[in-house]
């Protein structure tokens, strides 16, 4: 069998002291800081050429919002404007109600309410000296909730007996109006 890796072959090398190597490195030594002396002066001649991003050299087109005039609208509605109009005029309604119809929680009314309630129930008689601690603004305090009658809730004397001797003398005045 024979062996199939190729064999290798010395390298020529040249030697230093030669005319030809030495006129060699005098040109790389002068390529080098001719390269150098260009890094650092900038040239002027020369411009950086264009990046196309892909264009193929030309210009790119100019978008249709870059033409449009500010606040221009379209040349005709489309068909979701409307609905979206609708949208937001109902929500700033609703926002503005929201906000106007609010009650008032700050703590200034809340301790209003309960000075004035404390004063009322002194006044009537049914608290002496107020408690710390005990809110009184309730609806127990608000309300009279043990009425007799649902008809009566605020228990009030019937007072018809007065009411029908001033109808009876109306309507005999009227009769007797009617008969002259």
């Amino acid at each position: 069998m024979r062996n199939t890796t190729p064999q290798r072959r010395p390298i020529d090398r040249p030697q230093i002291t030669s005319p030809k190597v030495t006129m060699s490195l005098a040109n790389i030594a002068r390529t080098c800081q001719r390269s150098f002396t260009r890094r650092i002066v900038p040239v002027t001649t020369q411009s950086a050429p264009k990046r196309c991003m892909g264009g193929g050299g030309g210009h790119q087109p100019i978008s249709r919002s870059m033409e449009a005039e500010l606040f221009g609208g379209h040349p005709k509605a489309e068909g979701w404007e409307t609905t979206t109009y609708i949208t937001y005029a109902t929500s700033v309604v609703l926002f503005l109600m929201a906000t106007v119809f609010a009650p008032d929680t700050s703590i200034k009314t809340w301790a209003s309410s309960e000075a004035r309630a404390r004063l009322r129930l002194q006044a009537e008689g049914k608290l002496e000296q107020p408690v710390f601690g005990v809110h009184y603004d309730t609806h127990d305090n608000n309300f009279d909730f043990e009425s007799v009658s649902p008809d009566n809730p605020f228990n009030e004397e019937d007072d018809e007996d007065e009411d029908d001797a001033d109808d009876e003398e109306e309507e005999e005045e009227e009769e007797e109006e009617d008969d002259e």
